[in-house]
């Protein structure tokens, strides 16, 4: 694989941006000074790659960052059974809408100096819920405006099962196929779709460039004392502004992607 200067990637057409004036303005924001960023959302459809980014972004801005796991990878991983059926589905993201939470409010308690990234958020369990969005939320006691006002700012990467190739199941906590995966991206994307804030990264044949851009974003994020806004990183051809250039990453030293972690999400 061919490594490629992130310096050369800054203004690229590929990581353009839609203009501020483009971003749907959210509600609860109205005749409110909007504050500095806080806690990002990491998120996308199965298959992604958004927990191999979480974990590079973890090391990347180790300073600036406090990177919480996955809710369903804890809760799987540590004995939660995966039940069949609705009713097993409802107990699970129950569960993981809870511990989620509770993630979120003890960091904040704990790590007040860093900026939450979150690796999915209160949100995501909609998309899985057998009754649909809105029953939900009524579930939980919330809305999705509430719930999509926790978080300051959205990153989302598209799956890769959009691709040929580059999709593989993993039954220990992702068992969907890859329709179900394309899917899934789309319930989640049209939830997340009204944030002010929402970045979205194609999935594209080199996941090394697909990594740039989520780490080129992050690094706008943190680095933005001022309210930052909506835009999608996708291949325009132009009528478009770029996205400010971030400073150079541990990424120059990489021969390849294999050096950040050996496997996608």
């Amino acid at each position: 694989m061919t490594f490629v200067d992130p310096a050369r990637l800054f203004n690229h057409r590929r990581y353009r941006s839609l203009r501020a004036d483009e971003a749907t303005e959210r509600p609860a924001t109205e005749g409110h000074e909007v504050p500095g960023v806080r806690r990002i959302v990491l998120t996308g459809g199965p298959g992604s790659g958004k927990s191999t980014a979480a974990a590079f972004l973890a090391r990347e801005f180790s300073d600036d960052l406090w990177v919480l796991p996955e809710s369903a990878t804890l809760l799987y991983k540590g004995g939660l059974p995966r039940a069949e059926g609705p009713a097993g589905k409802l107990i699970a993201q129950r569960a993981i809408y809870t511990v989620q939470r509770s993630l979120e409010d003890a960091t904040a308690l704990r790590h007040a100096d860093r900026v939450q990234l979150c690796d999915r958020a209160t949100i995501d369990g909609a998309a899985y819920w057998p009754e649909g969005p809105d029953a939900f939320f009524h579930a939980m006691g919330s809305t999705l405006e509430r719930e999509l006002g926790r978080y300051d700012a959205v990153v989302f990467m598209h799956t890769a099962a959009r691709m040929p190739a580059g999709y593989e199941r993993d039954l220990e906590v992702r068992n969907e196929d890859r329709e179900e995966a394309i899917a899934l991206d789309a319930s989640l994307f049209e939830l997340y779709a009204p944030h002010p804030r929402m970045i979205a990264v194609e999935s594209n044949a080199s996941f090394l460039d697909k990594l740039i851009g989520v780490r080129n974003a992050v690094a706008a994020l943190v680095q933005s004392d001022d309210e930052v806004p909506s835009a999608t990183l996708v291949g325009l051809d132009g009528g478009a502004e770029p996205l400010d250039a971030a400073p150079l990453s541990s990424l120059m030293g990489l021969a390849s992607v294999q050096h950040v972690l050996p496997s996608f999400d």
